[in-house]
């Protein structure tokens, strides 16, 4: 047993060194300001934490990091003048920087502007490439590791996990080496990491800088890693909109799932972040005016709760002026075709909306009624017409089979649920270039939805106002703050706007429940309609959960594709899990070759499923994602458990909480597969497992 060795404190003597000031204290080590008295010089010195510097895979972490520091030259790298031992002490003797890291900058002051976003950046990619060419990988790049000085140079710090391309060691316990926020999706995967990932880092440095909030800001360890494994890249202009628009191009290449479509090295990254500065922002485009516009005066605020044709979620729009007083108060007018002009904002006249559609007053109101009905009736029809007498894939009718703007849509949906064989073709008008119905689909729990996709982001937003507030006449959600409406999340982020309706078409005393929401980012709207009033908590759930948003990115595929390993997963998987029930998910860099994601009817949670070519590989994954998540025999002790059926066992299992949630994962060895499984949230309406045991007792039946 070592002896136990006195603590360092600041005022204490280290070696030749005299600490003078505590600088930081993270998993790496204690960094104090200290005085070399035989150099005189003041420097940072680097300190091995205790409890771990007899730990032999860290003590050589340790030497591998000052060793590699120590031989890179480039300014963005901290000069490293010494490293050794000293009283059993691991310590490395650095240049003391007066500075602070980003981290600070960023709680102080994000978002950052995007030209200093990107200066700071292309420093580190000088300091990434220069490291990536020695052979090194940091795999820690983030915040927290970028120091910056008063004038704006930025030091990359911490090769405390920098590994060497021929070294593929991990930590002690077996688990990746990194911070989750900023790790590239096959650091959970493979045991090759190359820059790649450190390039895919930096970008999620760069969302952040521009942003002020990580890429993935979701709550436990596991959705973050789901989050990098299958969530497309975020658009960091639909989170600020003075960002300009090109810069949603580098995020979406620089965090690419797989590393061969990343940039080719951190200056190619920093390059792009350059061009993209001189690219518009989203709040220019919405300036613009329109082609064929004529000139008008001023646009008056829309009413709370509603789109202002310049306005984006989450901006709170003005009072109108008609309602104050003062200079600002000035009639607008709008140039009739007799060349008269009719104030827009004079009482008992009419808008410049209502000139606009031809319908003012009280008759207006009626006929964005009668339309909401329409909409109702027509989706009723067409869904005996598209769907009685269908042979399971195929319309009976052309005028109802989907074509290419609407299978564009069609990935986009949501779930396992809207198919070519539930979905069918409607006729788009002059503001639409996609309109697609999909009849319920109880195997997978999913309500009817109608989708529409807009020509520009006026149609979408002039039809949420007209037709779903005013024709529907929508509220906002169970739950939601007093208003017609409320924010449409995804990802914790708002994409667009959504309401709750009620459809009386069919019997004005029996109401069926509805939802509407928009994604603005995809021009898209939906309404979904559930079957009775007591499918309401569903809906109310499903508005609440954000569980019915459009796909975006590399996440909205064609829902009926799948790759041959794909349906030999499903294979192996077997009943109810099929093309009709599951999705294609890419599968990330690594092990695997072939994920799919499997709706339920009501009462059963989604299963995902990963498929593997043999079971080395199927075990290698279950071992690493276990250690990951910290994995427990679930209602039990151990790390995990047999998983058993009648005729014996067939794998291993166990479980991990995830939030207020626990989820199960499951390695079938024979099948060479593993799968996941989660309880249902405590507030949903649904009566399904929703405890560990009720999982548990749930998963052997269904796999049992």
């Amino acid at each position: 047993m070592t002896a136990q060795r006195p603590p360092l404190a600041v005022g204490s003597r280290f070696g030749p060194y005299r600490l003078d000031r505590l600088i930081g204290r993270g998993g790496m080590g204690e960094v104090y300001e200290a005085y070399d008295l035989e150099r005189d010089r003041v420097v940072a010195i680097k300190v091995l934490p205790e409890r771990l510097a007899d730990d032999p895979t860290y003590r050589e972490r340790f030497r591998r990091e000052s060793h590699a520091a120590a031989r890179l030259k480039e300014p963005h790298v901290i000069p490293i003048h010494d490293y050794g031992e000293i009283d059993g002490r691991l310590f490395i003797d650095m240049r003391l920087v007066d500075g602070r890291d980003l981290r600070a900058v960023l709680r102080a002051e994000a978002p950052l502007a995007p030209p200093r976003a990107v200066a700071l950046v292309r420093q580190v990619a000088a300091a990434l490439d220069a490291a990536h060419a020695d052979g090194l990988v940091h795999r820690d790049v983030k915040p927290d590791n970028i120091l910056v000085t008063a004038d704006g140079f930025a030091y990359l710090v911490d090769f405390g996990i920098a590994h060497s391309n021929a070294d593929t060691g991990l930590t002690s316990d077996g688990g990746a080496v990194g911070t989750l926020h900023y790790m590239a999706p096959e650091r959970f995967t493979a045991r090759t990491v190359t820059g790649a990932a450190d390039v895919y880092a930096l970008t999620c440095v760069l969302y952040e800088c521009l942003t002020g909030a990580r890429p993935f800001p979701v709550g436990t360890d596991a959705e973050v890693m789901s989050a990098h494994l299958g969530e497309p890249p975020p658009r960091p202009s639909m989170i600020r909109h003075d960002v300009p628009i090109g810069f949603d191009t580098v995020i979406g290449r620089g965090m690419a799932k797989s590393p061969e479509d990343r940039y080719p090295d951190a200056g190619e990254l920093a390059d792009a972040a350059e061009t993209a500065l001189r690219t518009v922002t989203a709040a220019q485009v919405n300036d613009q005016p329109t082609l064929g516009s004529a000139p008008v005066a001023t646009e008056r605020a829309a009413p709370p709760g509603r789109y202002s044709s310049g306005s984006r979620p989450g901006t709170m729009p003005t009072p109108s002026d008609a309602e104050g007083t003062g200079p600002e108060e000035a009639v607008t007018a709008t140039r009739m075709p007799d060349g008269s002009e009719v104030p827009e904002n004079g009482s008992g006249t009419e808008s410049s909306e209502e000139i606009a559609t031809g319908v003012t007053g009280p008759l207006r109101r009626r006929v964005l009624t009668l339309i909401a009905a329409m909409i109702l009736v027509a989706a009723a029809i067409l869904g005996v017409l598209a769907f009685v007498g269908r042979d399971g894939s195929t319309p009976d009718s052309d005028s109802t089979a989907l074509r290419g703007a609407d299978l564009e849509l069609l990935a986009s949906m949501p779930g396992a649920g809207y198919r070519r064989a539930t979905c069918a073709h409607l006729d788009p008008d002059a503001t639409t270039t996609a309109a697609v119905f999909c009849d319920a689909n109880p195997a997978v729990s999913a309500p009817v939805g109608r989708f529409l996709r807009f020509r520009d982001l006026d149609a979408l937003r002039e039809y949420y106002n007209d037709v779903v507030l005013d024709g529907f006449k929508a509220t906002g959600c169970p739950g939601d703050p007093p208003a017609r409406d409320a924010p449409s999340l995804s990802g914790g982020k708002e994409v667009g706007r959504r309401a709750c309706l009620s459809n009386i078409v069919d019997d004005p005393a029996v109401p069926k429940p509805g939802l509407a929401l928009t994604n603005e980012a995809q021009l898209s709207l939906a309404y979904y309609f559930w079957s009775g009033p007591d499918e309401t908590p569903l809906r109310d759930y499903a508005a609440k959960a954000g569980l019915l948003q459009f796909r975006t990115g590399s996440a909205a595929t064609d829902p009926d594709e799948f790759t041959d390993a794909d349906r030999e997963l499903l294979d192996r998987a077997g009943a109810p899990y099929g093309p009709a029930t599951c999705r294609h998910i890419d599968p990330p860099v690594g092990f695997m070759n072939a994920t799919v994601a499997c709706g339920s009817p009501l009462g059963s949670p989604s299963v995902q499923f990963l498929g593997f070519p043999d079971r080395a590989a199927a075990t290698r994954m279950y071992q690493a994602v276990r250690n990951q998540l910290t994995g427990r025999t679930c209602g039990g002790e151990g790390a995990d458990s047999e998983w058993r059926t009648a005729s014996g066992p067939v794998g291993r299992l166990f479980c991990y909480p995830d939030a207020a949630r626990t989820c199960l994962v499951g390695a079938h060895d024979e099948r060479t597969l593993l799968l996941e499984v989660c309880t249902l949230a405590e507030d949903n309406p649904e009566n399904g497992p929703k405890t560990e045991p009720e999982l548990l007792t749930w998963f052997h039946h269904r796999f049992g």
